[in-house]
């Protein structure tokens, strides 16, 4: 027994002896009331806090890797670092007031809260007879064909460069006739055909998440969830009527749910919602 006393005092003398050389106090020693949390224990309380992970938390508090998770488990058997840590969840964590108002706003909130209405021009195609295409294609190519032999006399071009110049054109006379013979083919078997061109545009409207309005509006936690799709983002809310029938049950506004053994626990139909009478009988 001597012996067994003798050595763990020795032991207790030598680390007490390794502190002092060093000149760093040991940080993990427990239960000292009165002294004030040092810095790294104070941090691995606000890390510990959030992440709920002991050597994670003491290694972001600045301790060392080596020997993190047990000297974790030694903070956590101090008093005051345990009760540093509640404090500082109590602040991380949400009130009953908090709580009551945030789920008044998701009872509260419309689309209109996080989304805004946008106008656009999309275009659209309409039917054009064959015979006016034919027509149309030769007024543009007569025009093109004007502007081309004018210019080139503005430019005064003649023998090799005229040829070069002009050649284009010439060729795409040969295109629209081969497309009139083929426009002309459609038309003896069916008088009635048409080509589909662009018509003119059309506003259109659609709605889109406004971030600037959500940041704005600070509503960002009433969006539940936020999916893209082929027009853009879907925006998905939280259940207003979940929220509504929430706060009706916080204020009492639900009668009290009867309970019956012979329905094995469960709810029994006709809970209804208790009314104000007004002053009437």
């Amino acid at each position: 027994m001597y012996f067994t006393y003798n050595y763990a005092i020795t032991i207790h003398y030598h680390l007490s002896f390794f502190d002092m050389a060093t000149g760093q106090p040991d940080e993990t020693a427990t239960n000292q009331p009165g002294k004030s949390l040092t810095k790294l224990q104070q941090g691995f309380a606000e890390h510990f806090a959030r992440l709920w992970k002991g050597a994670p938390a003491y290694r972001l508090a600045g301790g060392a890797e080596k020997g993190a998770k047990q000297n974790a488990k030694n903070l956590l058997k101090d008093e005051r670092i345990v009760a540093a840590i509640k404090e500082e969840a109590a602040k991380l964590g949400m009130t009953v007031d908090e709580a009551t108002v945030r789920m008044s706003d998701w009872g509260r909130v419309t689309i209109d809260d996080v989304m805004t209405k946008v106008e656009y021009e999309e275009s659209t195609t309409v039917r054009q007879p064959l015979e006016l295409a034919i027509a149309e294609m030769w007024k543009e190519y007569q025009f093109d064909k004007e502007y081309t032999y004018r210019s080139a006399e503005l430019l005064g071009l003649k023998g090799d460069e005229l040829s070069e110049y002009v050649k284009d054109i010439e060729k795409r006379e040969t295109r629209i006739k081969l497309d009139e013979l083929r426009y002309r083919m459609r038309l003896e078997r069916d008088p009635q055909a048409y080509r589909l061109v662009e018509g003119p545009k059309v506003k259109r409207y659609r709605m889109e998440l406004d971030l600037v309005k959500v940041h704005d509006k600070k509503a960002g936690h009433m969006i539940k969830k936020i999916v893209p799709n082929k027009h853009g983002l879907a925006v998905e809310l939280h259940d207003a009527k979940d929220a509504v029938n929430t706060m009706l049950k916080i204020h009492g506004a639900f009668a009290p749910v009867k309970v019956d053994h012979t329905t094995n626990g469960n709810d029994m139909p006709g809970s209804n919602i208790m009314m104000p009478d007004n002053g009437r009988d």
